[in-house]
């Protein structure tokens, strides 16, 4: 009997038996599933085994079928590295030949100072450039309004610089020839005494803060504030007044010039109409029980609050709707002589003056 064949060997022998061969062709779909079935014993059953496969399905065959198939969109072979630095140094040594394939002029390099390295591209720049490097100083070619006028500002500046440095010394001359003539040691001369009625604490103006204080009501200081405000700026923007020549205003800066400083304005037509005295009743001067009246003089914020109360009194019969908007025009009134607080004022000096026999006998 012939000997038994061990399958397990063959299966080791047969791939060194076996030679490659180039004219196999690509398998089929249901061949290379036969191919990648094994079955029980361990064999392909599709092939022989001298014709197994031995690459894998997306190796490159250089045969003559596999070179004719067609190729996918990666499979494009990329150059080599040198072939790429090969291109790169061609673009940057590139002469400029008035094409823009130069790197400095996409990335904004001046073209005048890629022309000045480039001998041949001298020759076909235009005439305009050519002139512009002839004159260059050594400076950037490209011109600007700042390069233009640098040296007319120059120039001006140092003429400004004159004109301060001269002023600065005339001043410092002057207050050098003040303080000579004032006393020795003495740079400034003295500092006068502050008036009694000065204060430091006072935010507004005396007249001002009497005059907003008087016009609050039932506490509200904020709200008299703003009928305040609106009195002055009525004052501010109203025409300038008309003066009656038998009622005039104080003596101040002219009535055009009045609406300029409101709070002048309103102080000049406070003081104006303000009465110097009032009258007092006083028993048992002329004998008897009889109160007679005395003059009584009276001190300056006595006199503007009587004179701020008559105002707002008198502003109570106009037909004005709004309380600020009555007082600003009966200001404006008195300004002009027309309110009837002239009358209040010219009757308590009458009185006053009239009554002044009465005092010869509180003297006694």
């Amino acid at each position: 009997m012939p000997p038994r064949l061990n399958l397990f060997n063959a299966r080791a022998a047969v791939p060194v038996l076996r030679h490659p061969s180039s004219n196999i062709s690509r398998p089929s779909i249901v061949t290379s599933i036969g191919i990648n079935r094994p079955t029980s014993h361990g064999l392909h059953p599709g092939l022989p085994s001298s014709t197994r496969m031995d690459k894998r399905w997306n190796s490159s065959a250089s045969g003559g079928d596999g070179s004719e198939r067609p190729k996918g969109p990666t499979e494009d072979p990329l150059p080599h590295v040198s072939e790429e630095a090969a291109e790169i140094a061609k673009i940057m040594n590139k002469k400029c030949d008035g094409t823009a394939a130069s790197p400095e002029l996409e990335q904004g390099t001046p073209v005048s100072e890629i022309l000045q390295r480039d001998k041949e591209a001298q020759k076909h720049m235009p005439k305009v450039m050519q002139d512009q490097i002839k004159s260059s100083t050594g400076t950037r070619s490209f011109s600007t309004s700042t390069r233009q006028s640098q040296a007319e500002l120059h120039d001006q500046g140092k003429s400004v610089d004159e004109q301060t440095a001269a002023m600065v010394a005339n001043m410092i001359s002057q207050v050098n020839q003040q303080a000579e003539e004032l006393h020795p040691g003495l740079k400034f001369g003295p500092v006068e005494p502050l008036p009694k009625t000065e204060n430091f604490r006072t935010r507004y103006d005396s007249l001002l803060e009497q005059f907003t204080k008087l016009l609050m009501t039932d506490g509200k200081l904020s709200m008299a504030q703003r009928n305040m405000a609106f009195i002055l700026d009525h004052l501010r923007t109203a025409s300038p007044p008309q003066p009656n020549p038998k009622r005039p205003l104080l003596p101040g800066p002219p009535a055009p010039q009045l609406p300029l400083n409101p709070v002048l304005y309103l102080t000049l037509i406070v003081d104006s109409v303000a009465p110097l005295l009032k009258l007092r009743q006083q028993k048992g001067l002329v004998g008897g029980g009889a109160s007679v009246q005395i003059p009584v003089p009276l001190a300056l914020r006595q006199r503007r609050r009587t004179a701020i109360r008559w105002i707002i009194d008198a502003s109570d019969k106009r037909r004005d709707s709004h309380f600020a908007q009555r007082v600003a025009h009966e200001l404006v009134a008195v300004a002009e002589g027309r309110s009837g607080v002239w009358d209040k004022r010219e009757q308590q000096h009458k009185l006053g003056t009239a009554s002044r026999s009465n005092l010869a006998g509180n003297r006694r």
